[in-house]
């Protein structure tokens, strides 16, 4: 190991001079792997310095008028204290297994995600169009439905597109630092993305810290605060600061600046209500190539998503009726255009162990004035469930969206599950542009799924019907439109191995049948091998964790658009490999990610650039005071 890493024989005296380490994709997983080293192996202070050279007047314990150990005693008695919180809002249920994926905020810090758009990549099929490096547009191309394959709902209240992307929303806007679930609902042609923030439900303050550097000054800055009180009072302030400079092309800067404040009264667990704003102003320069070509449209501006929500229920419980009344506006100011939208609306629910009935009921100042919904859910018994949802939205020009969808699953003997999904009725696909109609579809699904504890199996079969997708706008310079896709059927496989505890391999695997619609390739696949361990023979207190990750995408030869011209755009296909090392010592994390190992030209979209072996590496530190 001397051999390979310098850093490690010169450590000792580079902590005792206060020099920084060398930087570089060597020397950087050397350091981190030093320090790790570093904190395990090195013996304690007392042993390192002999007692008889300490000067006399220092033996003598200091006097200190802070008892630190009954502060930390306090602290942690603090933390056991549980408080209430609002409940999370329009996770419906119940629903048939396969029909949603649950990701909480231990999971997304122990994945390699950087973004949401990373995170949506857990479900089969999904697609990144990815602009080049972090902190450039990555939108979601699900099915081939285009940009308005994904719809987000921020705690409850829908996230609509604002600015000069009207037709869908950018996920990479999302600082996942804020975030504590994420739940993907399933359809045949899309999928519906809630988030929901931090919820901090003890009396203990909780601060949380975060620094991550990379290769060509990437950088990201985490800071947050968040306190409960016994009479109901809290509040919480997350600010992250990220920064990416040109690592591909000879220019494609990103920056951004996110901020969320929250404030709420939560005497019980019948009654609460909370106020929040969520603050992102980004700033991403086009995307210039080598050859002085513009492939993607500049974006600065202020995006800000103010809510207010009340909240009451009649029993203590998750059961009986529920109502929340939430408000809410969203403004944007940037590269030219300025925007203003407010909507409010009532969502009620009723609920017994076997039974769940909701309805949702939105009013918007433009595109969509009236957005009414309503869903059910009931599983008399472990072996059946079922559900159904129906919506109608009143656009603007008089144009309308009405649908009806429904799920029903059952439940085996030995883990198999059967699900069968259908959605069917006409919907206006982009209410943002005022000539868009609505299209007619009727699409379903079906699932076989085996789970056992060494092993998960999950076969799907289903069929879209003929659509006319979105280009995305940022990308017209480069893709100026998508062509309609015809029905098509889809074939998915996800699945899971784990011959080992503490050794993991996973996947997903998707093609369309025939002919491949454009904007996504054909036989896409993911798949991963995982290394997990918290070393119990050596840390028996399971305060240590550690996960090695190795993870590769992979498609065959496709069509992302067409350009100006009409002229198809060849996607060659390319394989692109990914790795993660991450520690976790108690609550403090230091990771490793790194992209593209196999320095590949190929890209996702034609003409960006993913950076050869391009790495982010960093620490999180979350405590309680």
């Amino acid at each position: 190991m001397s051999g390979s890493c310098p850093e490690i024989r010169s450590l000792p005296l580079r902590l005792a001079r206060l020099e920084p380490l060398r930087s570089g994709p060597l020397t950087a997983y050397c350091s981190l792997l030093t320090l790790l080293l570093w904190l395990i192996l090195a013996r304690p202070a007392s042993a390192q310095i002999p007692y008889d050279s300490v000067p006399a007047d220092t033996t003598q314990p200091p006097r200190d008028s802070v008892d630190q150990t009954e502060l930390f005693l306090k602290a942690q008695t603090a933390n056991q204290v549980r408080l209430p919180v609002l409940p999370t809002i329009g996770n419906d249920g119940p629903l048939p297994a396969y029909s949603r994926i649950v990701i909480t905020r231990d999971s997304i810090e122990w994945t390699n995600v950087e973004t949401l758009s990373d995170l949506l990549q857990k479900v089969p099929g999904v697609y990144l169009w990815r602009g080049g490096w972090f902190g450039r547009y990555q939108p979601p191309n699900f099915r081939a439905r285009g940009p308005t394959s994904v719809e987000y709902l921020l705690d409850g209240l829908p996230f609509v597109p604002m600015g000069p992307d009207s037709v869908g929303v950018d996920p990479t806007i999302f600082a996942l630092s804020m975030l504590s679930r994420v739940e993907i609902e399933r359809w045949p042609e899309g999928l519906r993305v809630r988030l929901y923030t931090r919820r901090v439900d003890r009396k203990a303050t909780v601060s949380r810290i975060g620094i991550s550097a990379g290769d060509d000054d990437i950088a990201r800055y985490i800071g947050a605060l968040e306190r409960r009180y016994k009479n109901g009072l809290g509040f919480g302030i997350d600010a992250e600061r990220f920064s990416s400079p040109t690592a591909t092309g000879s220019s494609s800067d990103f920056d951004m600046n996110s901020l969320w404040l929250q404030a709420g009264y939560v005497p019980n667990t019948k009654f609460g209500i909370q106020a929040q704003l969520l603050q992102n102003t980004p700033d991403r320069k086009a995307y210039v190539d080598n050859n002085n070509d513009t492939l993607d449209q500049k974006l600065y501006g202020t995006r800000r998503d103010a809510q207010l929500r009340l909240y009451w229920r009649k029993q203590t419980d998750e059961l009986g009726p529920r109502v929340d009344l939430l408000l809410g506006a969203t403004t944007w100011d940037g590269s030219g255009v300025n925007e203003t939208m407010r909507q409010g609306g009532v969502v009620a629910e009723w609920r017994t162990p076997t039974f769940q009935l909701g309805a949702r009921a939105f009013n918007r100042s433009r595109w969509t004035p009236w957005d009414l919904s309503a869903n059910a859910g009931w599983a008399p018994n472990r072996w059946f469930t079922a559900s159904g949802e129906a919506g109608y939205q009143k656009h603007d020009l008089d144009r309308h969206s009405q649908w009806v969808g429904g799920r029903a699953g059952i439940h085996l003997p030995y883990g198999v599950d059967l699900t069968g999904v259908v959605r069917t009725g006409s919907i206006v696909a982009a209410p943002t542009i005022l000539k868009d109609e609505a299209q007619d579809f009727t699409d379903w699904q079906g699932l076989v799924g085996w789970e056992q504890k060494w092993i998960g199996l999950e076969l799907g079969y289903g069929r879209t019907a003929a659509f006319r997708p979105f280009a995305y706008q940022p990308f017209l310079p480069t893709v100026d439109s998508i062509a309609p896709s015809g029905e098509t059927e889809w074939v998915t496989v996800n699945w899971r191995l784990t011959p080992l505890q503490w050794f993991t391999l996973d996947g997903w695997y998707s093609n369309p049948r025939g002919r491949a619609p454009e904007g996504l390739p054909p036989t896409h696949s993911l798949s991963s091998a995982t290394i997990r361990s918290k070393f119990l023979r050596s840390f028996p207190s399971g305060i240590f964790d550690f996960k090695l990750q190795g993870t590769m995408e992979a498609w065959g030869d496709g069509v992302i658009g067409r350009d100006a011209s009409g002229t198809p755009i060849p996607l060659r296909g390319a394989t692109f490999f990914r790795s993660l090392i991450e520690v976790q010592l108690d609550r403090f994390t230091i990771y490793w990610d790194r992209v593209n190992l196999r320095a590949n030209q190929q890209t996702y979209v034609p003409g960006f650039l993913i950076p050869k072996f391009g790495s982010t590496f960093g620490v999180r530190w979350e405590f309680s005071n």
